[in-house]
């Protein structure tokens, strides 16, 4: 019997051991999600759609005036026909897009920054992802969310202002459409890199 308990001490120990010191830094493998996000990527990549770095923050305070923003107009609800279909898993969108600033015209190399709020569907959900993908001079943000962890945690406000940022260095000279998707209408609006 004591060779049985010698024999399993000695296992459990060697077995920790391998697997601390050649354990792979970061999360681990997850089958689904991760064969999902490659045919994404790869659906979105054959379609020509191009996905941005993009920097956020939030919370954010409301942006002050600018010197000239863009005219912001409605656009069609959802992801649209060119994207809808190449989403693996289509992302929850936020309920609505309220309110956006952003600025008509931006220096070539300069960052363009915008400014949004946007409304949950639920409180129960806090805003996950923001990806920004671009097809010639069409530029599409997508604002996912996520389930907040646990049963009883909850949003406190069903709005909040965010704060998107991203380099012009690789786009060229010329005039953007940008849209900001969501469950209802988008918000879309135009500006010019000079």
């Amino acid at each position: 019997m004591k060779w049985i308990v010698a024999v399993i001490v000695v296992f459990v120990v060697g077995y920790t051991l391998v697997n601390v010191y050649f354990r792979k830094p970061g999360r681990g493998y997850r089958p689904y999600e991760d064969m999902n996000n490659r045919a994404t990527t790869a659906r979105l990549l054959a379609a020509g759609w191009q996905k941005m770095p993009v920097d956020t923050r939030r919370p954010v305070e409301p942006a002050a005036a600018e010197d000239t923003p863009a005219a912001v107009t409605r656009d069609f609800p959802g992801l649209g026909a060119d994207l809808e279909s190449k989403f693996a898993t289509k992302p929850r969108l936020f309920a609505t897009i309220d309110r956006v600033v952003s600025p008509a015209a931006v220096t070539h190399g300069r960052d363009y920054s915008a400014y949004f709020t946007a409304s949950l569907a639920s409180l129960k959900e806090q805003v996950g992802d923001l990806a920004l993908y671009r097809k010639g001079n069409e530029l599409v943000l997508i604002p996912s969310t996520e389930p907040l962890p646990g049963r009883d945690l909850k949003s406190r406000w069903n709005d909040s202002t965010y704060w998107v940022s991203f380099s012009t260095a690789n786009l060229p000279a010329g005039r953007y459409q940008v849209r900001i998707v969501a469950k209802g209408p988008a918000a879309a609006w135009a500006f010019t890199v000079r």
